[in-house]
């Protein structure tokens, strides 16, 4: 998924649903990759579409630019019931505010690679912004 901000307006939103996931007992892992760079960066949010509820609670947030760099995020969640995820991107205040996610990856069972919850891909990074847990 890619947004881009020169052909929005400050507010507006791109989302992307996942396929219809199967629930199991325990945890699942969430995996891809996001890219938030330039400056005014909107949102990029995570939620949880649990079949015959109403409520998507949110699962992940990143605010404003992050890094340079592509980085992984990966995300534990539990959900016994058939379930979606929502991937939501909203612009930020700044044309230059592009948000894009790649490389999405689902899978039973705890992540095995679950360090920092966010970990950087490749190049140089550093702490640009507000970071939301």
């Amino acid at each position: 998924m890619y947004i881009e901000a020169s052909h929005m307006v400050y507010g507006q939103k791109a989302q992307l649903l996942s396929r219809p996931l199967r629930g199991v007992a325990g945890r699942h892992c969430l995996t891809f990759f996001y890219h938030m760079y330039g400056a005014g960066t909107g949102l990029l949010n995570v939620y949880l579409k649990k079949e015959g509820d109403t409520e998507e609670p949110l699962l992940w947030r990143r605010r404003g630019e992050q890094s340079i760099s592509w980085l992984k995020a990966l995300i534990e969640y539990s959900c016994e019931r058939q379930h979606q995820i929502i991937f939501e991107a909203i612009r930020g205040v700044s044309i230059r505010s592009d948000i894009a996610i790649d490389d999405i990856k689902f899978q039973a069972g705890p992540c095995s690679e679950l360090e920092d919850i966010t970990q950087q891909s490749s190049g140089y990074s550093e702490d640009l912004n507000e970071i939301e847990y």
